[in-house]
């Protein structure tokens, strides 16, 4: 006899809210928002009712905004599913939402203790967290927010220095984007004036862009290494300038974190 029509429209509505806004799914289907909201509200408490947490061994956890600097998140997912890996989202960010978490796995089957590795980033909070509530776990920090740490400082640079001297046109997206291969012309033009032009930016730059080299490790041992020569090169060749304090605390919270660092290259 096939599907009901309104199964039809139910199922549309949860494919199309994973891929827009609420309110644009709800004005393509032809439903108010509020009603779509109550749909996705009663199937995701469905599917989280029967969430079996046993298996779970490794996590990852990040905050994020759903506006600039407003509404945090915390997002947790299971580091050994291929499909569907988030578990757990809850408002807010810190050592509250890992003690959350740590309840909510517990209501569906899961065991705390049991709990190999927490990858996460270098937040203080989310450190001593993760350490309280899973004593087991080794602590792993993600590659992506070791970039994150200095391509932030190396913007702190950029913009401290834009209030002292000139730029460059097109300076700013030169030294954040991510390689040489996805510059503009007037981005790489822009990039070697910053290098011969004497710019703080520039010192920054490099400081960053030596993350590659240390990304192609292939062992541990080869990464300590590598972070080893890194840390030292910074610390003897950075200028003086306090227009790169901001790579100097980035440094400092890299060398703060450096085994948790390494970590990744054991748990790949």
């Amino acid at each position: 006899l096939g599907m009901p029509r309104v199964m039809v429209r139910v199922k549309a509505a949860l494919v199309l809210v994973r891929e827009m806004p609420v309110l644009a799914a709800s004005r393509f289907i032809g439903i108010t928002d509020k009603r779509l909201w109550r749909i996705v509200d009663h199937y995701v408490r469905r599917a989280v009712a029967g969430l079996d947490l046993r298996g779970v061994r490794s996590i990852g956890l990040d905050e994020t905004a759903s506006r600039r600097r407003h509404n945090y998140v915390t997002v947790f997912i299971d580091m050994d599913r291929r499909d569907k890996p988030v578990i757990f989202v809850t408002p807010g960010k810190g050592k509250a939402c890992v003690a959350d978490f740590r309840a909510f796995m517990l209501a569906h089957g899961g065991e705390p203790a049991l709990v190999a590795e927490v990858v996460c980033d270098m937040s203080p909070a989310f450190l001593a967290a993760a350490t309280e509530n899973f004593p087991n776990a080794t602590l792993t920090v993600d590659w992506f927010h070791v970039v994150q740490l200095f391509t932030t400082a190396v913007d702190q640079v950029r913009r401290a220095e834009a209030r002292q001297r000139n730029f460059p046109k097109a300076a700013r997206w030169a030294v954040l984007k991510a390689g040489d291969r996805k510059l503009t012309n007037d981005q790489r033009t822009a990039l070697e004036e910053l290098k011969t032009g004497g710019f703080a930016t520039a010192e920054a730059y490099r400081a960053k862009e030596m993350l590659r080299w240390i990304r192609k490790a292939t062992t541990p041992q080869a990464a300590r290494w590598r972070i080893t020569h890194f840390i030292n090169h910074i610390d003897d060749c950075l200028d003086p300038s306090p227009l790169l304090d901001p790579v100097r605390k980035a440094l400092r919270t890299f060398s703060a974190n450096l085994d948790r660092i390494i970590q990744r290259w054991t748990s790949c």
